[in-house]
């Protein structure tokens, strides 16, 4: 497979005084976006969403709260681990 897509994630950062989060932005990431099979869909959204798209990164990202898919931030639906490589679903517009 061939990760010639980049996208980057933004990951909520707590401070350890008063609980304020922060947003924390990382690096473009190397990935394959796709879109989603009709099983993964319906296990998913419990419906089937024509606009869903899965991510394929290269490596395992450790964690996320958004994505940030052609300057939209979007909140992933799922996130599966897959030979090694993380897998996030989100929902396009």
């Amino acid at each position: 497979m061939r990760y010639n897509d980049r996208v980057k994630t933004i990951t909520n950062t707590t401070d350890d005084d008063w609980g304020d989060t922060k947003p924390v932005t990382s690096d473009w990431l190397p990935c394959r976006i796709t879109g989603v099979s009709t099983e993964m869909n319906m296990n998913v959204f419990g419906k089937y969403v024509s606009n869903a798209l899965a991510i394929h990164f290269k490596n395992k990202v450790a964690r996320m709260d958004y994505v940030l898919v052609n300057d939209v931030k979007r909140k992933p639906q799922a996130i599966l681990d897959a030979r090694h490589n993380t897998v996030v679903i989100v929902q396009t517009v």
